[in-house]
This record gives structure tokens, sequence and C-alpha cells, in this order.
């Protein structure tokens, strides 16, 4: 007889896939749990005794669903050998989840392999079992398709990714429910496809006359119906102890919020959107504003002003739409006092309601600490300006009669013939210089700190200009015996706009302090152009010297007012340190930049950029002033 629908009972049927369904859906959760957090040998054995038992009870339960038309019993050792194989299957593959050395696709996918073996060797030795009068036969295509629906089972386990476990346990996940569904098509239809295959024949003489124990058909029934109910059992309780985790961690997160809002010591309210009225508050804002819950109702009468209303009226609208705002409210107490506070306003809402809740805290204290540090740092400031103002007005009524001092020493030493008599006319004179200079440092200082310098503009011709500031130190190189070098770019036009008195100051000071620093070697000043837009020409200018050098501790010195590398009273050069300060000043006023370099072979580097409007076009054969050459100079040592 071959086996078709009309020979099952469709009840049975049913009863099997839901025993199928009930234990892949126990195992599969407990394996998510098992691998959230590594379990026991108990534990193993009870997730492997579950899916083998399942199995086991599917298949038999399904055996029972056939309408066979002959008595059937069941050999009780391999009865019991048809259950012992998917329990030790299911033990082997879980034992892989357990462990996170076996833990991957490669292990798991061949654990799928030999779990699907085991179920292949449940069914047929389940098959074997059985006893009555007829003659079993299977069909060829029938063995392999139930071998095909058993290998999706590998395909299964070889599917897990650590990924899997960055979301939260949720026992009813949709990927869950799939995983589960794709098992228990697998489990189903590896039986069905099998026993569509099967035929019984009746034999002449059928009767068992062996000695082996048999199991009658009624009281397998009544074993398969027992492990149903052993498994729902399990599926309750599981469901239970799930339910029980979700109401506790309700709790603890209502409670944790309950704490959070009850010792919170900023001032917390919630307020319904719809009617605008406070719905709680918390006992740190009753206490600061002083207002109990019931005057607390209308929120908008604690604050100062109608703009602050408006404010807030509208970062509650935005967050009963979802967005959160920040704003700086000014809060009135109970007393009269005035709360400075930041304040945030958000949302918080689910299906039925959402609320909107205000967090401020009082920045009264820091408010008025920052308005202090305004008023300090504007007095600061003024003070500042005042000295600078106080500075320039000083040094030009200091500047005055010392220029007076300076052009009557020269008088009389065109008329007094006595040498003793001009040395000291000569001394008194080179001091008035020095002291001169130091009151043009301040000046020039003072005047830029004050922003009191103005910039004049005009042509001018940058050759002359350079011939010009290295002429000036001419006899002291020629002292030194020092090497002085000149080169301009021909790219960059004769003719330029700009302030060339500032612009004169500034090289001048690095010229006279590479020749200052340098004792022996050479001074080189390279001009070059650094692009041009337009009609305007950015040029750089680059001082370097072969001199003592900066050391690197040294270099945050640089182009700070009143600071020398050296600032010993015996110090071997002389300065007031203003000349860097100055140039850094002079350059940032032309909208440029200055730094400087060290050179691999020693000296130092001062390089400034500015950009000057250009005044014509570049010659075609340069400024006349070529690499070792100096206009109205000789290249080598002077």
């Amino acid at each position: 007889m071959q086996l078709n629908l009309e020979h099952y009972n469709v009840l049975l049927v049913l009863f099997s896939v839901a025993i199928a369904f009930l234990s892949c859906f126990t195992a599969v959760d407990l394996t998510d749990r098992m691998i959230r957090r590594p379990k026991g040998y108990l534990y193993l054995i009870l997730t492997s005794s579950v899916l083998g038992i399942g199995m086991w009870s599917m298949h038999f339960t399904g055996m029972m669903a056939m309408r066979v038309g002959f008595p059937v019993s069941y050999d009780l050792p391999l009865l019991i050998f048809s259950l012992a194989v998917p329990v030790l299957a299911s033990y082997m593959l879980f034992g892989m989840y357990n462990n996170p050395r076996t833990c991957n696709r490669a292990y798991l996918g061949f654990g799928g392999i030999l779990f699907s073996g085991g179920m292949l060797i449940m069914h047929y030795s389940g098959v074997m079992a059985m006893r009555f009068s007829a003659v079993y036969e299977q069909s060829l295509s029938s063995v392999v398709w139930s071998i095909l629906f058993s290998l999706i089972i590998p395909f299964v386990t070889a599917s897990y990714s650590p990924a899997w476990l960055q979301k939260p346990y949720n026992m009813f996940s949709v990927k869950k429910i799939i995983l589960v569904l794709i098992l228990t098509a697998s489990l189903t239809g590896t039986h069905y496809t099998a026993m569509s295959g099967a035929s019984f024949v009746n034999a002449e003489n059928g009767d068992y006359t062996g000695i082996i124990p048999m199991l009658s058909d009624s009281l397998l029934g009544v074993i398969l119906g027992g492990d149903f109910v052993l498994i729902a059992a399990l599926v309750v309780v599981l469901l239970y102890r799930d339910r029980q985790r979700v109401i506790f961690s309700a709790r603890f997160n209502e409670q944790r919020y309950m704490a959070l809002f009850e010792y919170s010591p900023d001032m917390v309210a919630c307020i319904d959107p719809v009617s605008q009225k406070v719905i709680s508050a918390n006992p740190s804002l009753r206490e600061t504003i002083g207002y109990s819950m019931e005057e607390l109702l209308d929120y908008s009468s604690l604050l100062c002003t109608t703009e602050d209303e408006s404010a807030l009226r509208g970062a509650v609208e935005r967050a009963s739409a979802g967005e959160s705002t920040k704003l700086e409210l000014t809060l009135r107490t109970k007393e009269g006092r005035r709360l400075i506070c930041s304040t945030t306003v958000f949302p918080l809402a689910n299906e039925k309601h959402t609320a909107v809740y205000i967090v401020s805290e009082d920045i009264t204290s820091l408010a008025e600490y920052q308005q202090q540090l305004i008023l300090a740092k504007e007095e600061a400031e003024s003070a500042v300006r005042m000295k600078s103002e106080f500075l320039a007005t000083m040094s030009y009524e200091i500047r005055t009669p010392l220029n007076g001092i300076i052009g009557i020493n020269q008088l009389l030493a065109e008329e007094i013939g006595d040498e003793e008599q001009l040395e000291l006319l000569q001394l008194q004179s080179s001091s008035s210089q020095a002291l001169l200079n130091v009151i043009n440092d301040i000046l020039d200082i003072s005047r830029l700190e004050a922003d009191a310098m103005q910039l004049y503009k005009e042509p001018f011709e940058l050759p002359g200009l350079l011939a010009e500031c290295m002429s000036l130190f001419e006899v002291i190189a020629s002292d030194k015996e020092l090497k002085f070098t000149l080169q301009v770019s021909p790219a960059i036009p004769e003719v330029l706009i700009g302030d060339c008195a500032r612009i004169r100051q500034i090289l001048v000071n690095l010229i006279g302090n590479a020749v200052k620093f340098t004792p022996a070697g050479e001074i080189r000043v390279t001009v070059e152009g650094d692009g041009a837009e337009d009609d305007i020409q950015t040029v750089q200018f680059r001082v370097t010297d072969t001199g003592i050098g900066i050391a690197p501790d040294k270099l945050q010195l640089l182009f700070q007012p009143f600071s020398q590398l050296d600032a010993s009273h015996n110090r071997k050069y002389p300065g007031t340190g203003l000349g860097l300060a100055i140039c850094k000043k002079l350059v940032e006023l032309m909208e440029g930049e200055i730094w400087v370099e060290s050179p691999p072979g020693g000296g130092a580097a001062f390089i400034f950029r500015i950009s000057l409007q250009s005044l014509g076009l570049p010659s075609e054969q340069g400024t006349g002033c070529e690499e070792g050459t100096v206009t109205g100079m000789n290249s080598k040592a002077v």
C-alpha cells in the first residue's frame, strides 16, 4: 500500500507540526540565551533534550497519523535508540554554540551536517522499529528528498553571525521566528517526504514471534502526549520568565526615573502640551522657586518677561512635534528674586500620549561672574589704551626736547675745535641718538597697541628701497667683514604701492638684527613673488644670516614686546626688545604674516609676506639686482 494524503489523520499531522514548532522555538530561544552568556552542562542537557525529544515526538506522532489498516507495535530497544540519537546530536551542536572557540561558521556548519545525519538516523531507525504484518519498502527518490530537506539545517547553523548579538534580547524577534519556521519546515519536510515514498505490502504471516520486548501503539501515544505536555509546559515557563523579566525591567526603569526626578539638583517640570499645564514638578523646583504644586500649574507666571514666555511656549510647541530646544530663561521666585536658568525642553512620547519636560539649571552665580569678567576685561582694555595713549603723548613730549639737544650738540660740534671736547660731544650725540631710538620704538609700539597707527599708501621703487636699507649697514658690515648679498626676483614689478616707510622700518629692524647677531659670515636678503591676482602682488622678504642662531626653547619669546633672549644686565647685545614686536604688528597691520626659521647650517632666517598693489609690469631684465649683487655695492665682503 502506497501512502497518500487520504491515509493520514490530518489532526495528528497538524499535532506533529505543532510539536516540531514548539520544540524548535524552545531550542532557538535557549540557544540565544546560551550564546549571550555561556551556560553549564545541565543547561546543555536541557536544551538538547528539548530539541531531541521534540524531534522524536514529531516523528512518531507522524507515524501514528498513518492509517495502515493493520495493528502496529514497536521494538523497544530500537525505539530507545531512535530517541538517544537526536538528543546526542543536539547536545553536540549546542556544545559548539556554547564554546567561543567553536562558535563560528565552519564548526557550526559541520555540526549542522552531523545533526542532519542524526535526524535521518532517528527517522529510519524509528521506521525499522515498527512491527506489523506487512513488508516495508522505500523508494529511492523519497530518500534523496528527505536528505535534501535535512541539509537545510547546516545552512541555518552556518549562517550565525556575532552581529546578531548586538541587538538586545527579544524572545519574539522577527529573525528568531524566521529561524524557527525554517527549522520546523526542515524537520517536518524530512519526515513526510520520506514517508511519502514508503509502502507497506500485506504479508501472509506477519505475527511477531520474537523475544524482544514490544511497545504497543496506544502506549506510545501516551508517551508522545506526555512529551507534548512537557515541551508545552517548558514553553509556558519560558514565556512566564520573559514576562517577569520585562515587568522587572519596567519597574526598575520607573524607579530609576523617579529617583532621578525626585533627587535631581536641577529643576524639572513635566507639561501637558495640549492643556499647557504643569503635570508634575520635582522637589528641587518647588524648593527653589518657593511655589506649591497648585501654584505651579500655570508655568508662564514664573517668567519675568514676555520674551521669555514667548520663547518657552515656542520651545514647548517644538517639543510636542519631537524637537528639543536649549534656551536661557529668567525666572521669578515667590520671594521676588530673579534666577537666570539654562533650560532644556525635550519631548517624551509614546503611542498614546506626549509629554514635554523642562529641565532648568540655576546659573545665576555663573552669569554674574561672567558679567564681572566682562567688566574687568573692559576695564583692563581701557587701562591698556590709556597707558598706550599716555606713553604716546609722553614720547612726543620727551622726543621734542631731545631733538633740540641733538641739534644744539651738532651746532657745537661744528664750532668747537678742541678734540677732547669734540669727543665728549660725540659721546653725548651717540647717547642721545640711542635714547631717541628707544623713544621711537616705545612710541611705535604704543601707537600700534592703541590702534592709532595708520598706513599711508603711495608708489615706491622696490629696488631703491632695498638698496637704501642695505646701505645703512654698509659701514658696520665692512668693519665685521660680512658678505652682504641681495637677490630680487625679476618677476616682481619695480614700482609698487604701499607704505614705503613702514616696509623700510621692518627691513631695517630685521637687517639690523642680522648684522648685530652675526660676528662673521654672510647676510642674504631675498625678495620673491608669491603669487599675483589682478593688480595685487604678494611679496615675500627673507633675511638670512649665519649668526649665533636661536635656541628652540627661546622661539616663543620672539615677537613679544620687551622680550629678549638674553635678559641679563651685562648681556653682549644691547637693545629694548621691541624691534621684532613692532615688525610683527606692522606686518599684521598690512594683513601679512611673519615667522622665523632655523636653517640647517645655523643662523636664523626671518621671513615676512605682504600683499602690495602693482603699478606697472615687471622688467624683462629684472631690477638690475641679480644674485650676489647689490645696487651700488659689490657682492664681496665690504
